[in-house]
């Protein structure tokens, strides 16, 4: 299966973070459609991650113990945050 993901990261811009797929990408048409796309997603992008944690620590960039620690904590910090502040795009 074939799946893009453009994530451009910024930092200097006000949203920082931007998710989008290609201009011939077909959008969802149904909650169920947008719910398995949603899904897809976090799944490659979480397979990238890994990717690039064992890469760091195979070339003693990073510890992968410190990076998935972090990585918890970003994820614990989504789980806990004000839903309303979330949904707003403040993180």
């Amino acid at each position: 299966m074939k799946n893009l993901i453009i994530i451009d990261i910024d930092t200097e811009r006000e949203q920082i973070v931007q998710i989008n797929k290609s201009a011939d990408f077909v959008l969802p048409t149904t909650p169920d459609e947008a719910k398995k796309m949603i899904i897809n997603d976090i799944s490659c992008t979480l397979e990238a991650l890994c990717t690039l944690i064992k890469i760091s620590d195979a070339n003693h960039y990073a510890n992968k113990k410190e990076l998935i620690s972090t990585c918890f904590k970003y994820l614990n910090d989504v789980l806990n945050e004000d839903s309303n502040n979330f949904k707003n795009g403040n993180s």
